[in-house]
């Protein structure tokens, strides 16, 4: 093998395809064939093997994990065990760059806007399988972690709730003035070239500010309806939401909308990107215009 590869994980999932059309040298790391140009499969829960593959790494881009935040056994062996294999597996001096999640921080920020120096304060399955991957790279010396905020773009999933809001069937979850961290996922994968030659450390990754209302407005301007004026309650959506995973473990079908989505929608929660744009050249679009864009490819 050459020396000084850049590999990564997760290069089929929505944020690695838009790394990897940016990185298209780096060799991604694959469960199972796939298609993918330079693939590598790996068996994941080897040790020596996955030692021996990354041991011409100068960067290891680890952007796989789970977003099934009602599965607790899912997200810690896919977010933790994952990330604390690789980092052991990873060379000394090899650089590891992590795709964290601003999570961690909590629902409840102990600072607003929350920077890098922000109490910490996991309060999910989903937000402490996400920290304790942090602690497993932070445990190295040469490390880039990025706290990503919600990526939004035009996944299919965004789908559902565009109907909704077109069918003004979509409600405001409390009174809708909460800040509500998006992130546009072509926003998020320009920053990883960045990461290989940037400081050690930890980067907040959020959009531009925006309120849960504003998200709403947009998107129906584009749709050319009128934005949703119902509201309800956090309990009663939280309620729903849970009872909708609960259904989602015993059948094994995807929930319409899971307690972590409401929290997002719900909870005010502005960050401080200002070391990611000034160290990384952090450069987000205008979130109300990355809506507005979504909605018209979506709905076209």
């Amino acid at each position: 093998m050459g020396a000084n590869r850049i590999y990564i994980t997760g290069a089929n999932g929505r944020l690695g395809r838009a790394v990897l059309a940016l990185m298209p040298h780096a060799m991604p790391l694959v469960r199972n064939k796939s298609g993918l140009k330079n693939e590598i499969a790996v068996d994941f829960a080897d040790a020596t093997a996955l030692a021996k593959t990354l041991a011409d790494a100068s960067a290891v881009i680890h952007i796989a994990g789970s977003v099934r935040t009602y599965n607790k056994a899912e997200l810690w062996k896919s977010n933790y065990e994952l990330t604390k294999r690789i980092a052991d597996a990873a060379p000394k001096n090899a650089r590891i760059v992590f795709a964290g999640s601003i999570s961690v921080y909590g629902k409840r920020l102990a600072k607003k806007p929350a920077d890098e120096n922000a109490t910490v304060q996991p309060d999910s399955d989903y937000a402490r399988s996400k920290y304790e991957a942090e602690r497993a790279v932070s445990s190295r010396a040469n490390f880039v972690i990025l706290r990503i905020g919600t990526i939004y773009g035009p996944f299919e999933d965004y789908r559902m709730i565009l109907e909704r809001i077109k069918k003004g069937k979509m409600p405001v979850i409390g009174d809708g003035s909460n800040a509500i961290p998006f992130v546009h996922v072509d926003d998020v994968a320009a920053l990883f070239p960045a990461t290989l030659k940037a400081k050690p450390g930890v980067y907040n990754v959020v959009g531009e500010p925006i309120t849960q209302k504003e998200v709403y407005a947009a998107a129906a301007k584009a749709l050319g309806v009128e934005p949703p004026e119902k509201r309800v309650s956090y309990f009663l959506a939280n309620a729903s939401a849970w009872l909708g995973e609960k259904k989602a473990m015993l059948t094994g079908a995807k929930p319409k909308i899971t307690c972590e989505h409401v929290a997002v929608l719900y909870f005010d929660r502005p960050f401080d990107c200002g070391k990611a744009k000034k160290e990384l050249g952090f450069s987000p679009r205008k979130t109300a215009e990355g809506i507005t864009q979504v909605a018209k490819e979506l709905s076209g």
